[in-house]
């Protein structure tokens, strides 16, 4: 909950625009100019210098002292970040947000779930609709052991992290039948919830649907083995972050984990140790067509084509990538070329039918899938042999 809430924090930072926010006018005044400066800063120390500087002119605004707010609970100083909230409020009653971050700072930055109650019960009178709170006021009432108040929120917020308290409150009530649904909810949102599926487990083992239970036991330890891998492989990349060894087998977890944007991140590293080794820019592109990202793909695949012009399998993936863009001639281009350097390829074949078909061309088109045919055919035949 800690991360999640401090990176909430420096992107509500870039884009809300809150009740009580200083407006342009023909004469803008210096409060306003540090506010905007501070909206627009590069750098959160840069945004401090300029919210404080406009809290200095202009002491009664209220965005300037949530703004303030929330660069506190980005770096972690709660108490400062309660502070500036509490004034934001005193200036601006009706400031739903700054009631809610309030609550939320008091919850998760300061475990006084008691203290977070008010201001975001508030916050939700003034904005019924703001499921961020109404999530927070059903963890408190969580954290309090109220579990039937904490239910009657739950249940009007729908994002994961809701659906999974609500499982939570469910089975602290001794209701596991009733909290297995929200656990299997959780799970098929995020598949790698570690502790949706240690609960989910749990609930079925007390309804007596063993087989369910261990099922799911054995899913979070292997969730709980890849966590500790993907923590040892960061301290290690720490340690030694030029080792290409380590980063792979990171990009490889989150791979599999679908962490496309972290898996990136590792690769493009990868990428910047070793130019040319063709292994990171081979696993960029399976991400990039994974992600349907094909702009990036057809840059990857076009480097590994300039470096291995001799490789259908580059080819191949290059001519995919030029289909998923609409651009079926290019893709011609490339798997007449992977057709000729792995003539026992069906797949290929295929696909270079696929894309005569999209320029009109149907008498090679159906050439192309006759040898896709042929090709499919002398593939099976070898493996009948290798069986015998």
């Amino acid at each position: 909950m800690r991360t999640t809430f401090i990176g909430f924090f420096f992107t509500y930072l870039l884009f809300v625009s809150e009740p009580g926010s200083p407006s342009y006018c023909d004469d803008v005044s210096e409060a306003q100019r540090a506010y905007q400066a501070g909206m627009q800063a590069r750098s959160s120390a840069e945004a401090f210098a300029e919210f404080q500087r406009a809290i200095a002119l202009e002491p009664s605004s209220a965005a300037a002292h949530y703004q303030l707010g929330l660069l506190y609970g980005q770096q972690s100083q709660w108490s400062p970040a309660v502070q500036a909230f509490q004034t934001a409020i005193q200036f601006d009653a009706d400031f739903a947000d700054a009631h809610c971050r309030l609550g939320e700072a008091y919850l998760i930055g300061l475990a006084q779930a008691k203290a977070a109650i008010p201001p975001l019960k508030r916050a939700l009178q003034v904005q019924p609709d703001l499921e961020r709170a109404r999530r927070l006021l059903g963890t408190a009432y969580l954290r309090q052991n109220r579990i039937d108040d904490a239910i009657q929120h739950l249940k009007q917020a729908s994002d994961t992290e809701a659906r999974y308290l609500l499982g939570l409150a469910y089975f602290q009530k001794g209701a596991f039948a009733q909290a297995i649904p929200h656990f299997e909810a959780v799970i098929q949102r995020e598949k790698r919830h570690a502790k949706g599926h240690f609960n989910l487990g749990n609930c079925y083992l007390r309804t007596g649907e063993v087989t369910k239970g261990r099922n799911a036991l054995r899913t979070f330890e292997k969730l709980t083995q890849e966590e500790e891998q993907l923590a040892s492989l960061r301290r290690a990349i720490l340690d030694s972050p030029q080792r290409l060894d380590f980063r792979y087998q990171l990009a490889e977890l989150l791979i599999k984990r679908e962490a496309w944007d972290a898996a990136i991140v590792e690769l493009k590293a990868c990428v910047a140790i070793a130019p040319r080794d063709e292994k990171g820019y081979e696993r960029l592109g399976y991400i990039y067509l994974q992600t349907e990202t094909y702009a990036e793909a057809r840059e990857v695949y076009g480097h590994l084509v300039e470096t291995r012009p001799d490789s259908a399998v580059y080819r191949n993936s290059l001519g995919v990538v030029y289909m998923m863009l609409e651009k079926p001639r290019q893709a011609v281009v490339q798997f007449e070329t992977a057709a000729r350097l792995a003539q026992n390829n069906p797949q290929v074949y295929r696909n270079l039918a696929n894309a005569y078909r999209h320029i009109g061309e149907q008498e090679k088109a159906a050439q192309a899938y006759q040898r896709y045919r042929a090709a499919v055919s002398r593939s099976r035949n070898e493996t009948h042999r290798e069986q015998k």
